[in-house]
């Protein structure tokens, strides 16, 4: 199988948005999908560890980075999860990894369940069920994500330690490129998600990771998804809501689990 890296020909929807996406290293594909308002650098730590075994496509969400907005009828995490599908088609990747983090993995679990066939696994990390029936955040850490400032919302994803030795990673967190549209159909996409009478129809190996001190999405969220999802297993670390980042840990979960469950 040929290596590929770097960007591709963007994936188009039905209403006309691009998906700008591009993909790194060889191997069955993992599709990287990322959280609420930010683009596919926030992978960028991760992906040279994850492209040594696997070809790892990332993609930024319309609106958001490289990608046009199109024309959406409703904004919501089942759309979104249509666009994935769009990304995999662009990709020719019949069967994929799925990964997602936070609203990635909300969009993650209307992949699995609308488009089960196009899954090898599914990875959620630092994902909730959806607002109305999960754990809620506390009011601070709603208000710190209602501002967007990166240097604010920085302790409730990593550590004094890590954003000491990562300097830039605030960086992927700041949303100011993103028009308020967009930022906005992303909150009302997010906010409204809710899958918690739809996990028996979840087929595709799951690993759900979390953050035992994620104030953003509290540890509850990722508990309660482990005991919905029929198929799920559970990994629990210390760490806020950037853990996959922060910790190689959940790399080597996200490589172990899915080269346990083959395309």
């Amino acid at each position: 199988m040929s290596a590929h890296t770097g960007p591709e020909r963007p994936a188009g929807t039905a209403d006309g948005a691009a998906l700008a996406w591009e993909q790194h290293g060889t191997g069955e594909p993992l599709l990287l999908i990322p959280g609420q308002a930010v683009s596919r650098r926030t992978w960028d730590l991760i992906v040279p560890a994850l492209a040594e075994r696997f070809r790892v496509i990332a993609y930024d969400h319309r609106g958001i980075g490289a990608s046009t907005l199109g024309d959406p009828a409703e904004w919501s995490t089942r759309m979104l999860a249509a666009d994935a599908v769009a990304v995999l088609d662009a990709a020719g990747a019949d069967r994929a990894h799925i990964v997602g983090h936070s609203m990635g993995g909300r969009i993650g679990q209307w992949l699995a369940i609308d488009a089960p066939a196009r899954l090898a696994s599914l990875t959620l990390i630092s994902a909730t069920p959806g607002d109305a029936r999960g754990m809620p955040r506390p009011d601070a850490a709603t208000r710190a994500l209602a501002g967007g400032d990166p240097e604010v919302l920085g302790p409730y994803f990593f550590s004094a330690g890590f954003r000491q030795r990562h300097p830039d990673v605030l960086g992927l967190l700041a949303r100011g490129e993103a028009p308020m549209r967009a930022r906005r159909g992303h909150y009302v996409a997010s906010s409204t998600h809710d899958t918690w009478d739809e996990f028996a129809r979840i087929t595709a190996p799951t690993l759900v990771v979390h953050g035992a001190d994620d104030e953003i999405t509290r540890v509850e969220n990722g508990q309660a998804l482990a005991e919905r999802i029929p198929t799920a297993e559970y990994l629990e670390l210390p760490g806020g809501h950037g853990i996959y980042l922060e910790d190689p840990a959940v790399v080597a979960a996200v490589v172990d689990f899915a080269s346990r469950h083959p395309a």
